[in-house]
């Protein structure tokens, strides 16, 4: 018979066990020296029960928690005899480590006597973990074997005494050996922290009551996300994007390909399509994609459950092996939860979001329908780590990227996150400065940043220092988003890309995936994040709105009238009569160059019984389903012929004159190929019906296909 809890005392456990995970923050914090954990807070906590199932998280970097689990799977297969005061360790993607090399786990099984009660998980980022360059982000390593040490499972205590041979072996393979000690042995005692904690609390509620507890926890997770998957359409939803490397003189784009497949009990992630796995360091695993891929489902569809294996177990990844997405070594893979696995889990939220779309907005699936967000947060990030004194830092405010719009705000202003909550501390300042050689000038919002939309984008990060103290600094860079920018949702526009400069004598670009990156005394790196892009079509955004923007620095004047088409007088105000020709005008343009598409399909004045996106209504006509345009009610497309096939795509080429005209959005062109954005637009009205980046030459296919469109019939 199975063990019972009552509901009072679930609900006292399950709080008892998330305190837990904040008590092992607390002592990493109190115990790491550098300030990548003890400030920036990169690392995650997590609590299992006895089988190693997730019971409780805790975390700024909430990535971790599937990896970690996977990572604890590994040790439960691989080692015949765990015993009370056993510690370990691993850290290779490969073969039973975390997100990247530098993110090591560290997992300590919980004991009373022998009888094992649970286990306890803390991952966090090392400043180095060997390799070619300092900080072991290698843009310039070619196989795997050049970036660093990678430990599979290992123990490093054993039954509570340390194992010094593992310890050395791994610390004389790294830079600062002694501040990657301490920040090792900070994990280690956050795990501490929480074996006793944990026992403490099967003490006080027993055995059989904490038992139960854990069980319920993920019983009743799981049954939260089982219906929360019922309210999406079923059906196929696909996107896809580039992963580039290189600068304008050598410059490799990698597709990364999404096809959701929505099932009874599953959402299956298919990256079949995508390119072959390449010599640089961003290749990826599907574990590790899809550890990305859950904390986005959950964030989207339960988050106000906790997060266990009921979340990683509704989320199946399919990649073939020798792709990006699934490398085989001798693949360099140091960055492995980034470019790649950021694109690829950016691209699966995008399919998921599509897919809410087609439901209409009523009940319960109108709540989750109100947390989509447009692309942002993740894959625009301009990191970058520098060496200088013997000590490496990494610019933790280079993952200060504006989140995309959601569906009833604009998006949060440099963040990782597009939802809140959780999410890495970008150290003051003056801490920075404190604690390494440089000055900086300034950090502030980026202006324009933001994809234009009903919602725009945040603002990401715009930044600049200098060496300060040293004779000169060497930096690596980790970029994304150099010249292929964000694309909007559901009729936004992009936001900006990302761009490196040094200036010292002139000015001069620097790739976004460099290494040997050299900055002298006097001379100054500034970055700029890309950000998030826009939701809605920006013509929608109520001009007041776009007043307040320009008046608060996140638009420019010149921006506000041509992507929002909101004119100001000289004191600032809206000039009412000046906005409403304006925007006439951008319809009008709008209207001839998607061309005067011949439509023979007639959409009566129905209601909608589903939808294709936001913007596309679907509604019944004599028998059969018809996809009308939201805002007017022009017919486009019988089922199942697709309504993005049925009309004629717009495009013009990023980073020229008239995608700025369009977008108000910087992007530099692309020599190597062109990358262009294609607008779907109604030729009824002039309504921005959807947006996208492509590469120059891509077909044009229809991404939505819900089953109850591809099989004529009314949900």
């Amino acid at each position: 018979m199975a063990e019972r809890v009552d509901p009072v005392t679930l609900e006292v456990i399950r709080h008892r066990l998330q305190h837990v995970t904040h008590e092992m923050s607390a002592a990493i914090v109190k115990t790491a020296v550098s300030p990548v954990m003890s400030e920036a807070r990169d690392f995650s906590c997590v609590l299992y029960d006895a089988d190693g199932h997730i019971v409780a998280t805790a975390s700024t970097v909430p990535f971790h928690f599937g990896v970690c689990a996977d990572a604890i799977a590994a040790v439960r297969r691989r080692v015949p005899k765990i015993v009370p005061g056993d510690v370990f360790l691993a850290n290779d993607p490969y073969d039973g480590g975390g997100l990247h090399l530098q993110d090591v786990v560290v997992m300590r099984p919980v004991f009373r006597g022998r009888r094992r009660v649970g286990w306890a998980s803390a991952s966090g980022h090392m400043i180095d973990m060997g390799g070619l360059v300092p900080g072991s982000f290698a843009p310039n390593a070619r196989d795997c074997y050049q970036e660093g040490v990678r430990l599979p499972p290992v123990r490093i205590v054993r039954g509570g005494t340390p194992a010094d041979d593992v310890w050395s072996v791994l610390l004389n393979n790294v830079r600062q050996r002694d501040v990657v000690e301490m920040d090792l042995k900070s994990l280690v005692a956050g795990t501490h922290v929480a074996a006793e904690a944990m026992l403490a609390l099967e003490a006080e509620y027993g055995a059989a009551a904490l038992r139960a507890a854990c069980a319920a926890i993920r019983r009743l997770s799981a049954r939260v996300v089982a219906a929360r998957l019922a309210e999406v359409p079923r059906g196929e939803y696909v996107h896809q994007g580039w992963v580039e490397f290189g600068d304008d003189a050598f410059d490799e784009s990698f597709l990364v390909r999404c096809t959701l497949r929505v099932e009874d009990e599953t959402l299956a992630f298919d990256f079949t399509g995508s390119s072959a796995q390449c010599p640089y360091f961003f290749n990826s695993r599907p574990h590790i994609v899809r550890s990305e891929l859950a904390v986005r489902v959950h964030q989207l569809l339960a988050h106000d459950v906790p997060f266990t294996d009921a979340v990683l177990d509704a989320v199946r990844v399919t990649a073939p092996e020798g792709t990006i997405v699934n490398a085989r070594p001798p693949a360099p893979i140091a960055a492995a939860h980034m470019h790649v696995a950021l694109m690829a889990m950016e691209l699966g939220e995008t399919c998921l979001k599509k897919a809410l779309a087609c439901a209409l907005p009523a009940g319960d699936v109108a709540v989750r329908q109100r947390r989509v967000t447009a692309p942002g947060g993740t894959t625009g990030m301009g990191l970058s780590s520098w060496h200088g004194a013997g000590e490496t830092f990494l610019a933790m405010d280079g993952n200060a990227v504006g989140a995309g719009a959601c569906a009833n705000r604009d998006g949060i202003d440099m963040t990782g996150s597009d939802y809140g909550g959780p999410g890495l501390v970008y150290p003051d300042v003056e801490t920075v400065e404190q604690a390494y050689p440089v000055r900086y000038l300034h950090r502030r919002l980026r202006a324009d940043a933001g994809g234009a939309g009903r919602f725009r984008g945040g603002a990401s990060v715009e930044a600049a220092f200098t060496p300060h103290g040293v004779d000169a600094l060497e930096g690596t860079t980790l970029g994304m988003r150099r010249a292929v920018p964000l694309p909007g949702l559901f009729g936004g526009y992009p936001g900006a890309c990302t761009r490196f400069e040094v200036e010292g004598e002139g000015t001069r670009t620097v790739a976004l995936n460099a290494a040997g990156v050299p900055l002298a005394v006097g001379h100054v790196f500034r970055f700029a994040n890309a950000s998030g892009s826009g939701l809605g079509d920006a013509l929608e955004r109520d001009p007041e709105r776009v007043c307040d923007d320009v008046r608060d620095g996140y638009v420019t004047a010149a921006a506000a009238r041509a992507a929002y088409g909101v004119v100001l007088t000289a004191d600032g105000a809206v000039d009412a009569a000046a906005t409403t020709a304006a925007r006439a005008a951008i319809r009008a343009a709008r209207r001839a160059r998607a061309g005067a598409v011949a439509s023979h399909v007639t959409a009566e004045d129905r209601r909608p019984v589903a939808r294709l996106s936001e913007t596309i209504e679907v509604v019944q006509t004599n028998g059969a389903l018809v996809a009308r345009c939201a805002a007017c009610g022009a017919g486009i497309a019988r089922a199942p012929a697709g309504w993005k096939t049925a009309l004629r795509a717009a495009e013009c080429e990023v980073g020229t004159g008239e995608y700025a005209a369009r977008t108000a959005a910087w992007a530099p062109r692309r020599p190597a190929g062109a990358v262009v954005l294609r607008e779907w637009i109604c030729p009824s009205c002039g309504s921005l019906l959807d947006t996208d980046v492509v590469l120059a030459g891509t077909p044009v296919e229809d991404d939505v296909r819900p089953a109850f469109w591809t099989e004529g019939r009314r949900p």
